[in-house]
C-alpha cells in the first residue's frame, strides 16, 4: 500500500555549498545569483569559506520548525505534547531500521491561537549524522496526521 504523499515543506532557512572556478567577489556573487532566481527567493547572507572545512551540511546540528495545525487538533494539544515529551520512549521505524524519536526532539511548544485562530507548533529537531529528527514523525507521535499540517523549517543551527 502507497504511502500517503506529505505536503511538501516550506522552506525558509536553506542553504547550499557552491564551488567556484574563478575567484569572485562576495557581493557580486550574491547579487548575479539574486537576479536569477524568483522574487519570492531571497539570499541572505554569502560567505566565503575555506575549502578544507567540512561541507555545510554535515556542520548542521539542530533545525526548527513550525506547524500551523488544523482546528480538530488545537483543543488538546497541551496533553499531547506533555505525553510526547515525557516519555521515555518513542520507537520508530524508518527505511526498515528501528530507532528511538525521543533523544532527537529537543523541544517542542505550543504558541496560543492566532488572530485565525490557528494553533501553531515548534519544534527544535536534533540532526546528527544517521539519526534526524523529522517534522513528520513528531506529528505522528502526537497523533496528528503529517498530511493535514503545513509545516515550515525557520532555522538551521550550526555546530559551533
Amino acid at each position: 500500500q502507497p504511502a500517503a504523499a506529505l505536503p511538501d515543506p516550506v522552506l525558509r532557512a536553506e542553504m547550499m555549498d557552491i564551488w567556484l572556478t574563478t575567484e569572485c567577489e562576495v557581493s557580486r556573487l550574491r547579487n548575479d545569483l539574486q537576479a536569477t532566481l524568483p522574487r519570492d527567493i531571497q539570499i541572505l547572507n554569502v560567505e566565503q569559506v575555506d575549502d578544507r572545512v567540512p561541507p555545510l551540511q554535515t556542520q548542521v546540528i539542530a533545525a526548527e520548525y513550525e506547524a500551523t495545525l488544523p482546528d480538530e487538533f488545537a483543543s488538546d494539544l497541551t496533553s499531547r505534547l506533555s505525553a510526547v515529551m515525557d516519555a521515555e520512549s518513542l520507537p520508530r521505524e524508518r527505511r526498515g531500521k528501528p530507532y528511538d524519536l525521543r533523544p532527537l526532539i529537543e523541544s517542542l511548544e505550543a504558541a496560543p491561537a492566532d488572530g485565525s485562530g490557528k494553533r501553531r507548533l515548534f519544534m527544535r529537531l536534533t540532526a546528527r549524522a544517521g539519526a534526524t529528527g523529522r517534522p513528520e514523525e513528531v506529528l505522528s507521535a502526537l497523533e496528528i496526521p503529517p498530511e493535514s499540517v503545513r509545516v515550515e523549517r525557520t532555522r538551521l543551527i550550526f555546530q559551533g
